[in-house]
């Protein structure tokens, strides 16, 4: 971000707490946005949608995640702040064993590779950002994702 948009002085509030809702939501096992504000912004890639509050990031993000991934494990690569924003990329890991984003279980322990970013406001999360590498998991499981997207395939 600009620095003049981001709060030098919530840097290290900011780190706690981002670290915090990686760990908690994606491996995790709790309900989840316990370190998001109630009134949450969650703008998802394509397949996943934008949540606004956060029982909608509960049931339409992480729910079907978690019911899709079963032993799920996180690998954080690289995580930094700046002020108030923070952004983490990593790699999810788990055995796929129900549909996510159309895609039917395969049973294999598959790595989602993502790009995590988070604005912290008065200790909690604001806003979050996410990009998953969705072609590196179609590729995992054996699909051309840019392949059946240009020929308009639909999963069903």
């Amino acid at each position: 971000p600009l620095s003049v948009v981001a709060r030098s002085q919530d840097a290290a509030t900011a780190r706690r707490v981002a670290e915090a809702a990686l760990r908690e939501d994606w491996p995790g096992d709790g309900p989840g946005a316990s370190r998001w504000h109630a009134n949450l912004t969650f703008y998802g890639p394509g397949g996943i949608g934008l949540a606004r509050g956060a029982q909608q990031y509960r049931e339409h993000v992480l729910a079907p995640f978690r019911k899709a991934f079963e032993d799920r494990s996180q690998e954080v690569k690289i995580f930094g702040c700046e002020g108030n924003y923070c952004g983490a990329f990593g790699e999810l890991r788990g055995r796929h064993v129900a549909t996510w984003l159309g895609l039917k279980a395969s049973g294999k322990r598959l790595s989602i590779r993502y790009a995590l970013h988070y604005r912290v406001v008065d200790g909690l999360v604001q806003e979050g950002w996410a990009i998953f590498d969705l072609p590196g998991v179609f590729k995992q499981l054996g699909l051309d994702f840019f392949k059946m997207a240009a020929v308009g395939h639909q999963l069903a």
